[in-house]
């Protein structure tokens, strides 16, 4: 059931990056992420008022407060992706480090996540999933930077993922969300103080932007926070991960169809091969859960 509503939030993600990207565009890239942090923390602080949810007591370790802090640097790597790369090259670049990455989540048991160590059958998804991405790109252009970037737009939102719902089981889906948008928003008002872009300017570029462009993605990012928050303490960090690929991929061609008027068959291609990626993974693993089911059985009986 948990695992039903990743590809939504992955839709939510490529969306969510079209938007600020755009936002980025028209008003610079730190005022860009002031006003997503600003909107969200906004957004998260009403939900908070008209959901009344319960504060959790206790202590957690500072690093698990630290999600907001780094996905302050999603928000700047995916923007400088989005810009210098193109949508479709910098979601397929983001979808492999979030392969990866992934995979050393579940493999190590990182910030003591339940650990799935990383086992043979799980490499036909994997090497499946990397060629549809492959695929999708297209003719990979040499820009190291911008390709550095992507590939950290994909891999930092599983360290915030991880970190985020750790502490939305200790503190609540919103409240940690919103200790998220606190943090990020401290994190990003610091950067502008060394950038120091004039505030006059900002403030008229924000307005010439318009409301959807200026609203969108810091109420999108508090949806896909808390979504995220719930979701991915229940289940394998790469299959949950997988499935956002699904989400966003689907996402991204028919958003660009709509701008092109027609479908691309590499890309169309590139999802199908990604898909029965995610197809053979998920059979694979349902089948050692069976196989674990049944030990456990076995073990239990007299």
């Amino acid at each position: 059931m948990y695992l039903a509503f990743a590809p939504l939030v992955g839709a939510l993600v490529t969306l969510m990056t079209r938007v600020n990207s755009r936002l980025a565009a028209a008003v610079g890239g730190v005022v860009a992420v002031l006003v997503i942090h600003a909107v969200g923390l906004l957004v998260v602080s009403v939900v908070l008022l008209v959901r009344q949810e319960e504060r959790k007591p206790g202590k957690l370790p500072l690093v698990y407060y630290l999600g907001g802090v780094i996905g302050v640097g999603t928000v700047f790597c995916a923007n400088y992706a989005f810009l210098a790369l193109g949508a479709s090259m910098a979601v397929a670049v983001a979808l492999l480090g979030q392969t990866m990455f992934s995979v050393v989540v579940d493999a190590t048991g990182l910030l003591g996540r339940t650990r799935y160590p990383l086992s043979v059958r799980r490499l036909p998804g994997i090497c499946l999933a990397i060629l549809g991405v492959v695929i999708m790109a297209g003719t990979w252009r040499l820009d190291a930077p911008a390709m550095i970037a992507a590939l950290a737009s994909g891999a930092i939102p599983v360290l915030t993922f991880t970190l985020n719902s750790e502490l939305g089981l200790r503190k609540g889906v919103f409240h940690s969300t919103r200790l998220n948008y606190v943090t990020g928003l401290a994190t990003t008002a610091a950067i502008s103080l060394v950038v120091l872009p004039p505030a006059a300017e900002a403030a008229r570029a924000v307005m010439a932007a318009g409301p959807l462009l200026a609203l969108g993605g810091g109420t999108m990012g508090v949806c896909m926070v808390a979504a995220m928050n719930f979701i991915f303490p229940r289940v394998p960090a790469f299959s949950s991960t997988l499935l956002l690929y699904a989400g966003q991929v689907l996402t991204g061609v028919l958003v660009d169809a709509v701008s092109a008027g027609a479908f691309e068959a590499r890309k169309l291609i590139g999802v199908f091969v990604l898909l029965v990626g995610l197809a053979i993974n998920a059979l694979l693993e349902r089948r050692r859960q069976r196989q674990g089911h049944l030990t456990g059985l076995r073990i239990r009986s007299p």
